[in-house]
């Protein structure tokens, strides 16, 4: 990692992770789906969506590290980032307990950087309580539907 990394986030739930993270001041860019915290991102440039990234735009903001899904991001678009950015960071938590790789892998990333390493420890332990709060209660078996997005309409997978 050099020492002032500079971070564009390509996914709406790892924009809000890396402000959790401490990690705002190092972001250069955003898509216009990442608008969560509101006020922290305010001056963060956007560069298109998660499906049709402003990829000159980028390359202008010069990223040392993008972070991409592999449901939420083109492999295209990956294949075209890595022509200019130093560090691609590809996520895909298909499950709640799959978040605590995510932390893991942001601590192997960006660790160095004051505090991250001990948002990381601290977010982690959070999540293992909760998942084991979930654990520890019986769930009634139900089928649901649940919609992601509209225009068009999308919905998560048995995977995920």
């Amino acid at each position: 990692m050099s020492p002032m990394p500079r971070i564009a986030s390509l996914v709406p739930s790892i924009t809000e992770l890396l402000v959790a993270l401490g990690l705002r001041d190092h972001m250069v860019a955003r898509t216009g789906f990442c608008i969560h915290p509101q006020e922290a991102l305010r001056d963060v440039p956007k560069v298109g969506g998660t499906k049709d990234v402003n990829l000159a735009k980028l390359r202008r903001l010069a990223p040392s590290h993008v972070i991409v899904n592999k449901d939420e991001n083109q492999l295209e678009t990956v294949e075209a980032l890595r022509e200019f950015v130093p560090h691609i960071l590809v996520t895909h938590p298909q499950g709640p307990a799959d978040n605590l790789a995510l932390l893991d892998q942001m601590r192997d990333c960006f660790g160095g950087l004051p505090g991250v390493a001990q948002r990381c420890t601290e977010l982690a332990a959070e999540l293992q309580q909760a998942l084991a709060r979930c654990r520890a209660r019986p769930w009634p078996g139900e089928s649901v539907l649940y919609l992601i997005w509209r225009e068009p309409w999308m919905t998560v997978a048995r995977d995920t």
